[in-house]
């Protein structure tokens, strides 16, 4: 999978050390690009998830104020496999354990590493969260892209919301999903073989 993802985007492959390297080199430009503090944190997260043997997504929550009010990354694997501990879950799951008594999260903002798949998606739109903002595509497991397959009542629910690419530079997008792909033909197999 990894393989066909690569060669659909263009993008070489690269090891986790030239990623971190990257991720600790990266300088942003919030002038240009507003997204790219928190797509880099994002990124940062997610590169946090492959050290622990996860997928590399990972998930900032930001309120209208511009402040982080939660934060994580996918632990699918890592501390033990919990299937529905993908990076959007860990973020929301605290931010509602943390924060029962907020009845409307329309004026706050998820950004994600990667765009979303079916589950975590319909996870967002449940929520309400106002804008979900992700880093890189996901042409091959991401739903935002298909968002009009949905059923009619997701897609209802779905029109109170944003759901577009974050206005990042081209290399970040490129270095999120590069960190993804580290690992990901690995974890596929051990999903595969569950």
């Amino acid at each position: 999978m990894a393989r066909i993802l690569q060669t659909l985007y263009g993008l070489p492959s690269r090891s986790a050390q030239e990623l971190a390297d990257a991720i600790n080199s990266y300088q942003t430009n919030v002038e240009d690009y507003p997204d790219e503090e928190f797509g880099l944190l994002s990124c940062r997260l997610a590169y946090q998830a492959v050290q622990l043997g996860n997928f590399g997504i990972g998930c900032v929550l930001v309120d209208s104020s511009g402040d982080i009010v939660e934060q994580g990354f996918n632990e699918l694997f890592n501390p033990y496999f919990r299937s529905d501990r993908h990076g959007e879950m860990v973020v929301m799951d605290a931010f509602e354990e943390n924060n029962k008594s907020i009845t409307s999260m329309a004026d706050y903002t998820l950004y994600t590493s990667l765009e979303s798949c079916p589950m975590c998606l319909a996870r967002l739109i449940t929520s309400g969260v106002g804008t979900v903002k992700y880093v890189s595509p996901d042409l091959t497991g991401g739903m935002v892209h298909l968002m009009t397959n949905l059923p009619k009542i997701w897609q209802e629910l779905a029109a109170r919301q944003k759901f577009p690419q974050a206005s990042v530079p081209s290399l970040l997008v490129q270095l999120a999903f590069d960190i993804f792909m580290l690992n990901a033909d690995e974890l596929n197999s051990k999903i595969v073989n569950r």
